[in-house]
């Protein structure tokens, strides 16, 4: 089974690391994978001046970016109503993966976290994940971002929690499940 593949030649991505030479090695995947505009920036504030003043396609920022880390950037692009910026597609990239740092990210609205140091292959999957899986944006009380539930099966018992969560109905079982016909009549059981 092949992957599948994304043309990242058209997009604007903003890369912002206070590291320049962690930012450089980004921006070099991102070449390689044939970005055409990659802009670099080294704190929040050019960050959001960025983003006010042209399009961009993607954020990859540091959980650490100066000065009050990638989270307080994230809040401030997601939680303000006129940001045009708002469901840009954020990929928050950090050295801590521990589940509370992870959470931290998908709470503040981070669509994806990647770990530090990543390789390019591990980068363009995350990249492909955001672009063929979009998630809905969830706008509440105390959260706005993507849903933070990656695999909607339906609600137990058909109740959702959410206004918005809609009834699944899941067709009968016609065949007995992880047992594949062929294999039921290799290994001589009747039916």
């Amino acid at each position: 089974m092949t992957k599948p593949t994304i043309n990242l030649r058209d997009l604007i991505v903003l890369v912002a690391d206070g590291s320049s030479y962690f930012s450089m090695l980004v921006h070099g995947m991102l070449r390689g994978f044939g970005t055409s505009k990659v802009i670099e920036v080294r704190n929040a504030v050019d960050a959001l001046r960025i983003m006010t003043s042209q399009h961009i396609d993607v954020l990859i920022c540091d959980s650490k970016l100066p000065p009050n880390g990638g989270h307080a950037l994230i809040r401030a692009i997601r939680r303000k109503a006129d940001h045009d910026h708002r469901t840009v597609p954020i990929l928050m990239m950090s050295a801590d993966t521990r589940e509370m740092t992870v959470k931290r990210a998908r709470d503040a609205g981070a669509n994806m976290v990647i770990a530090k140091p990543m390789s390019p292959a591990n980068l363009y999957d995350r990249l492909a994940w955001i672009a063929l899986t979009p998630r809905k944006f969830v706008d509440a009380p105390n959260y706005f971002g993507p849903d933070r539930r990656f695999k909607i099966d339906g609600a137990p018992g058909g109740i959702g929690r959410r206004k918005t969560d809609k009834p699944l109905e899941v067709p009968p079982e016609t065949t007995p499940g992880l047992v594949p016909e062929i294999a039921s009549a290799d290994m001589g059981t009747d039916r």
